[in-house]
């Protein structure tokens, strides 16, 4: 069945460094507290976790406005927690993060799944990033909230898409968010 879903990756930056540096239990306890952590909020915000891979999460929402919102409450609990404190003394996970928005086929992937992927290297560890489709349906529904994002790059060629390019908005001071 296709659906028109919004994507929200959420995946560990710098897990490769952070595994070379501590040992397995210690990781083991932060990607679960981490995933705990990620997976109960996307369900406060109407969300379904489609899959977990690896060290990240990819969730799938009905609303963008609910994506976006889960979105910045994550990175709000992650500031405050920061999966530390909950795994008993574990190292420092932050997080980059990718909103789109498109058809998809339920239990599956499609194009958005793959974008959201490639877009999480685009912001730096902390940051979120949203494909056009999702500025666009946000600043229809949730205005306040697509102003928290501003044009990254305005024609960013996705890898391996044969020349596919996208406007990419990043979260405006991801530093500065509040719950």
């Amino acid at each position: 069945m296709r659906r028109r879903l919004t994507t929200l990756f959420v995946d560990i930056a710098g897990s490769t460094r952070l595994v070379v540096r501590h040992p397995p239990e210690t990781m083991l306890g932060v990607v679960q507290c981490f995933a705990e952590l990620v997976t109960g909020i996307a369900l406060r915000h109407r969300g379904r976790v489609k899959d977990f891979e690896g060290d990240g999460v990819l969730l799938y929402f009905e609303s963008t406005v609910d994506a976006a919102e889960a979105a910045l409450a994550i990175h709000a609990a992650l500031d405050r927690e920061r999966c530390v404190a909950g795994c008993g003394g574990g190292p420092d996970a932050t997080v980059r993060m990718s909103l789109t928005l498109g058809e998809v086929a339920v239990g599956a992937v499609g194009p958005s799944v793959n974008l959201g992927a490639r877009l999480l290297k685009v912001v730096p560890p902390g940051g979120i990033a949203a494909g056009a489709e999702v500025i666009a349906a946000l600043e229809s529904e949730a205005p306040e909230l697509a102003g928290r994002f501003r044009l990254l790059d305005p024609a960013f060629e996705v890898p391996g898409a044969d020349g596919v390019t996208l406007a990419v908005y990043a979260l405006e001071e991801p530093d500065r968010i509040v719950a």
